[in-house]
């Protein structure tokens, strides 16, 4: 199982001020540590029109971080496909993918900010089913020399890109999604599944789901890979990584998670306005695992064998380095299987 990380100074948490160009230098420091200290992936997230300067432009962070790297995988997690042209986001990828020597990895997400979609003029309601027309076209664009697609949003006929990636095809995940409905979606669309912070009993169900609507949709076994998003608290005790866990939720999740529609329910339908004794609101806190060293690193293993290709985790970098990724490693560092190609 490979450890992916990022660098979490693109933003400026109520409670922790920075300065933002501090951020994005301490941000391609984040990246050469990573790679210094054996990390598999470095990632980058996106949102817009924030007054946090949360970064909006993901492939060109991950672009910096290519030019002080030179092993490890660079990742976008989540990049808000709907918001962009699927042959311009095909373009940006493919240009980190050749700066990067080959090391891009797109984690495609389909957005859930009413006002981003306003502020692009994007319509919401369609973005689940342009995202999946989306990363079939990304695909097509970057395993060929010349393409034509017929979708019902997206259209192309004799396109070529240029310049051509460095991998082809650039791995693409289907990446985020609280709820079993987009568990099914990834599962429906034989797309490898990158899941959102969720417990170890619900990543379960949700794998189960992925996996039983791929095999209805005649996907094979080996296209099934997944992957997750884990957010870990560790303390000496379980009531010091709880008290972390508070702190986090009280210095940034708590906005993001309640004030923007994040929080989704089984039916995907988005819950705005939640209080913290929602249930949905609850489900979240508790994907938030706290525990000792020993905890977390267990807790990581049931990760391991539920079939996980990679985790993402954030946390001091030099910590997890020295005590959790040892207990994960069987040999010297190597690349996993990197997703497949979605076309059908």
């Amino acid at each position: 199982m490979e450890f992916f990380t990022g660098g979490g100074a693109l933003w400026k948490a109520r409670g922790m001020p920075a300065a933002l160009a501090d951020g994005y230098e301490g941000y391609v420091a984040a990246a050469r540590l990573a790679e210094e200290l054996g990390f598999d992936g470095f990632g980058a997230p996106e949102h817009h029109f924030m007054y946090d300067s949360f970064i909006p432009l993901p492939l060109q962070a991950l672009a910096a971080a290519a030019a002080v790297t030179s092993r490890v995988k660079l990742k976008t997690g989540a990049m808000l496909q709907p918001l962009y042209d699927p042959i311009e986001a095909a373009e940006y990828a493919a240009v980190l993918d050749v700066v990067s020597s080959g090391r891009a990895i797109l984690g495609l997400g389909m957005g859930y900010r009413p006002y981003e979609f306003d502020g692009f003029g994007y319509d919401k309601k369609s973005r689940g089913e342009r995202l999946a027309e989306a990363i079939r076209v990304i695909e097509l664009a970057t395993s060929n020399d010349t393409f034509s697609f017929e979708g019902k949003h997206y259209q192309y006929r004799d396109v070529s890109l240029s310049p051509r990636s460095v991998q082809r095809p650039i791995p693409i995940w289907y990446l985020g999604g609280t709820s079993i409905q987009a568990a099914q979606r990834a599962g429906r669309e034989g797309f490898p599944y990158w899941l959102a912070n969720s417990s170890f009993e619900r990543t379960q169900r949700m794998v189960a789901e992925y996996r039983k609507a791929a095999f209805e949709a005649g996907w094979p076994e080996e296209r099934m890979q997944i992957a997750a998003q884990k957010d870990i608290c560790i303390g000496e005790t379980l009531a010091e990584a709880e008290e972390r866990r508070l702190q986090i939720l009280d210095n940034f999740y708590d906005e993001h998670i309640l004030g923007y529609g994040y929080l989704v329910d089984d039916r995907g339908r988005h819950v705005y306005g939640a209080t913290r004794e929602h249930p949905v609101y609850q489900q979240f806190v508790s994907s938030i695992y706290c525990g000792t060293l020993e905890m977390v690193v267990e807790e990581l293993k049931r990760y391991e064998a539920l079939g996980m290709t990679a985790v993402s985790i954030g946390g001091d970098p030099h910590f997890i380095a020295e005590k959790i990724l040892p207990e994960f490693r069987r040999g010297p560092v190597a690349a996993a299987p990197a997703a497949q190609g979605v076309s059908q």
